[in-house]
This record gives structure tokens, C-alpha cells and sequence, in this order.
């Protein structure tokens, strides 16, 4: 699962510089500790990843990935990792985010479909625990 998300951040940010050798630099922004769980019906899912993306999208914010990958307990911890300068930390930027939850590819979850949640979640400036509730019936 590692290597997947690794392989999908190094597509995207070939994507995203257009594979030039002098791509632009570019720093993270102030990161907030955030970490939580991911939830269904009052329990925690077992792996797959979470995908923040800035709502509503700001200037620069489509240079930054802000993701984690979900454990067996429902826990993640989030990651910014700046997409032209493959820098990358613990955290998030403080805003407003939608959030997207991929589940983990099983063999019986193959066609694994992601889940668009209907509320945005706010990263606040100072440590974050966070718990999103994914909506029933969506596996």
C-alpha cells in the first residue's frame, strides 16, 4: 500500500512540474499536527487512505498533497507533502478541506470505490484530533 501511494505522489508530481529538470521550488506552509480516525456506524474502518484537498482551493493549494494512510484501527495521521519540490512533513496547513477516503484494496474489495464525505472538515492552527464519519452503506 506504501509503495502505491509512494508511486501515485511521484506520478503526480512528474504530472504537476511537467518533468522539467528546473522545477520550481517550493516550501510548506506552517503545518498543524493532525491525526484522527476514520469511522463507519460508530467503528473504526480497517486501512485505505484519506485525501484532503483545500476547500475552497487557494492559490498554491493544488501544489499541496495532504493525505494519510488509514491503519488497521482506523487511525491516520496526516502528511503535506509540497508536489513541485517533493518536500514533505508531518501536519497540515491550517483551512477548510474536503475530504475523500479510498479503502484499502482487498481481494474482496478489488472495484473499492472512493467516498466523497458531504462535510467539510477545518484543520484549526494548533494540534487537531479529528473523527471522520464516513456514511453508511458505503464500503
Amino acid at each position: 500500500m506504501r509503495h502505491l501511494i509512494a508511486l501515485t505522489l511521484f506520478v503526480g508530481g512528474l504530472g504537476l512540474s511537467g518533468c522539467s529538470e528546473n522545477k520550481p521550488k517550493g516550501d510548506l506552509p506552517p503545518l498543524n499536527p493532525s491525526k484522527g480516525k476514520v469511522m463507519r456506524g460508530g467503528s473504526p474502518v480497517a486501512g485505505g487512505i484519506v485525501q484532503f484537498r483545500a476547500e475552497p482551493a487557494k492559490p498554491g493549494s493544488d501544489d499541496l498533497l495532504v493525505n494519510a494512510e488509514v491503519n488497521a484501527e482506523g487511525g491516520f495521521e496526516l502528511q503535506t507533502i509540497h508536489a513541485l519540490s517533493m518536500k514533505k512533513a508531518v501536519g497540515a496547513p491550517a483551512g477548510t478541506y474536503k475530504v475523500v477516503y479510498t479503502p484499502a484494496m482487498t481481494a474482496q474489495t478489488q472495484n473499492a470505490i472512493p467516498v466523497d464525505l458531504p462535510k467539510t472538515v477545518t484543520i484549526a492552527s494548533g494540534p487537531n484530533d479529528l473523527t471522520i464519519e464516513l456514511p453508511a452503506g458505503k464500503k
